[in-house]
């Protein structure tokens, strides 16, 4: 039997080795548990505790002894049912702390010009930092890259991107290497994209918008450098504008 769906809603281990315990051996008193679910007797109170505070557990007294047993495994539905209630609880309470944290982090922001992200997942959120940004009236460049480019996880990650900046009507130059042409074609057909080419070995991709300069270096393992700061993004505009200069279309 697979158990990671009742871990991945929120059961421990010992929760469900005591649950299984109890489905199997009907009501009875803790110390058949113990031995079924091979949970440790010191801590098998606190688990059908909690047990039955998630509903899934309810228990007799008879002559001063508690018996337990399972509550019908239909209610590990109403369980998730009252997770999800409390989720959008939570989310409304983080939604209305958001305006004071960011307040709070645009206080520092201009004391920090540069991060450092590792991977993947932390190139998305140094990119994902551009995206609320995004507004038709600037333009969006980037140049560079194309070694390391050619991986599904990299082609897509920068589709995405595509997807956001089309949804924000972001007009964009882009120089692509050589070596990527034809990898990016939603991007490079796109009519709010205006792309050439330059035949380079650069492992970077280099991205300005605004007071951002973002640097991918899409080597292993994957480097994203996020730096804020306007005169750097006014130096490499300039930069990529000698570059597009000698780029082929």
């Amino acid at each position: 039997m697979d158990l990671k769906p009742l871990e991945r809603i929120g059961l421990t281990k010992s929760e469900i080795a005591v649950y299984l315990a109890l489905l199997q051996l009907g009501q009875t008193t803790a110390g058949p548990i113990v031995d079924e679910a091979k949970v440790t007797r010191s801590k098998i109170y606190d688990i059908l505790e909690r047990l039955k505070q998630k509903g899934l557990v309810s228990y007799i007294t008879s002559q001063s002894t508690k018996y337990f047993s399972a509550a019908d495994p239909h209610n590990l539905l109403h369980y998730l049912d009252r997770k999800g209630q409390e989720i959008a609880q939570e989310k409304s309470s983080i939604s209305k702390l958001l305006p004071q944290l960011l307040l709070k982090q645009s206080l520092t922001q201009n004391s920090k010009t540069a991060e450092i992200f590792l991977g993947i997942n932390g190139m998305q959120n140094a990119f994902n930092t551009l995206i609320p940004l995004f507004d038709s009236k600037e333009i969006y460049y980037a140049f560079g890259a194309g070694k390391g480019e050619n991986t599904p996880q990299i082609q897509k990650f920068f589709h995405q991107l595509h997807l956001q900046r089309i949804k924000k009507k972001i007009h964009s130059k882009i120089i692509f290497n050589e070596s990527s042409r034809g990898l990016f074609l939603t991007q490079e057909t796109s009519p709010l994209i205006q792309a050439r080419y330059l035949i380079t070995t650069t492992p970077a991709a280099i991205n300005i918008y605004k007071h951002y300069t973002l640097i991918a270096i899409l080597n292993q393992p994957l480097l994203t450098i996020l730096i804020n700061n306007q005169e750097t993004a006014d130096s490499f505009r300039e930069y990529f504008k000698a570059l597009w200069q000698i780029a082929k279309k």
